[in-house]
């Protein structure tokens, strides 16, 4: 965006005067800006931060719900296991610092 814009001399007043009505309410001037920074970037105002359901249209796998199979790597992701199932963590001889091989 230019810097010397009709836009530009409508709102640089404007913003100033806010700013400095702000600091006379006892804000910092930096508080004050960060604010009006915040405000200006969050979705009501920013309308160039792309909307995600704009991007594709709407497709089973990318809306899930609460019983949707998780897929890891093409698989089923497995809960955790009961704690006296056996497995191949049974069978590792545990090797400690001290211990020789």
């Amino acid at each position: 965006m230019t810097t010397a814009s009709p836009a530009r001399d409508f709102l640089l007043p404007r913003l100033s005067a806010l700013v400095d009505a702000a600091v006379a309410q006892g804000f910092a001037r930096d508080v004050a800006v960060a604010v009006l920074i915040d405000l200006v970037t969050s979705p009501g105002f920013d309308t160039a931060a792309p909307d995600p359901t704009d991007d594709s249209a709407p497709h089973p796998i990318w809306n899930r719900d609460a019983d949707s199979v998780v897929l890891v790597d093409n698989m089923i992701a497995q809960g955790p296991t009961a704690p006296d199932a056996r497995d191949e963590a049974d069978f590792v001889k545990p090797i400690g610092w001290a211990t020789p091989s």
